[in-house]
């Protein structure tokens, strides 16, 4: 399938399923955005409660969207890949109300932030449940399982039309033998995130990682809050969680999501057994607009200040 005609199959199929458009959900706010050149490194802050984020895994709208069925991926594991039953069923964690986007969806779910922050315009809006289906139709991943993997450079890039893309990513391995701990205010780029004003980063948004290295159960994702004051010192960084529980409000930081999600039993005994501190860093991706002539990403201020940590002392 060319380039093309993948991409008006994406769009086709996820206006055929979406069901809500950008006035429909934020008031027509979504429309609103001219694109950005190279000149506006920084700007207006993200409007954040125009865009009703952050997005919440167990909003009712999606919660209860599949993203993979977890029969189908053992059933896959056996008869294709020869898996044993012990490996296959290790796939995936099993849930009580399935592998839906209440219990899977932390990254899809940043995903959508990030897509709906950054690139405004589209619509219909995007969301975790628009995201999904898009993602499922254009086997970015299946239900089956043949594939399991949100991809996430190249799926906010294609749906984006490139508009928005993957511009740094850093993974710390938490819990990996030889690896040290990483803090937001110890590891040289979110050290140059923190130095940031919000205005220097209103064209970019970064991504998180907490728990374990390993994404089956313990790990998860959330965004840095880019309308947050932050400080070199900064170590328990506000958040837009996609685990923040629907009726909270006001600030939701790294403490604050470790505390939360810990409270499954399986998950704490996972950070317990990987020494995993609770405001500790796992990896960090910075998703960027690119300029209105796609020369490249609108990461100035960012790499400026990337640049300044990493200068020897």
């Amino acid at each position: 399938m060319g380039s093309s005609t993948r991409r008006s199959f994406i769009r086709s199929a996820l206006a055929a399923g979406a069901g809500a458009t950008a006035s429909s959900l934020v008031g027509g706010a979504a429309g609103a955005g001219a694109a950005p050149t190279a000149k506006t490194a920084s700007g207006p802050l993200l409007d954040l409660a125009a865009a009703r984020m952050p997005y919440r895994q167990d909003d009712p709208r999606w919660a209860k969207k599949l993203m993979w069925d977890r029969k189908q991926v053992i059933k896959v594991a056996r008869e294709f890949n020869h898996f044993t039953s012990s490996e296959a069923n290790s796939l995936l964690y099993r849930y009580e109300d399935g592998n839906n986007i209440g219990n899977e969806g932390c990254m899809l779910t940043c995903l959508a932030m990030v897509m709906r922050l950054l690139h405004p315009q589209a619509s219909p809006v995007w969301s975790p449940a628009t995201l999904n289906r898009a993602a499922q139709d254009a086997l970015y991943y299946s239900r089956s399982g043949l594939s399991m993997v949100t991809l996430y450079p190249d799926l906010v890039s294609e749906m984006t039309d490139g508009n928005v893309q993957l511009a740094i990513s850093q993974d710390y391995l938490p819990g990996m033998k030889g690896w040290p701990r990483m803090y937001t205010n110890t590891a040289p780029l979110l050290r140059a995130y923190m130095s940031l004003s919000p205005a220097e980063r209103t064209n970019f948004l970064v991504m998180v990682k907490t728990g374990t290295y390993d994404d089956t159960v313990a790990s998860h994702y959330a965004l840095l809050n880019p309308n947050a004051p932050t400080t070199l010192s900064t170590n328990d960084a506000e958040l837009l969680d996609p685990a923040m529980p629907l009726k909270r409000t006001g600030s939701w930081k790294l403490s604050d999501s470790a505390a939360w999600i810990t409270q499954e039993p399986q998950i704490k005994k996972a950070w317990e057994k990987a020494g995993i501190r609770p405001t500790q860093i796992g990896g960090a991706w910075v998703f960027s607009r690119w300029t209105s002539d796609h020369s490249g990403p609108l990461t100035a201020p960012l790499v400026d200040a990337w640049a300044q940590q990493l200068a020897p002392a």
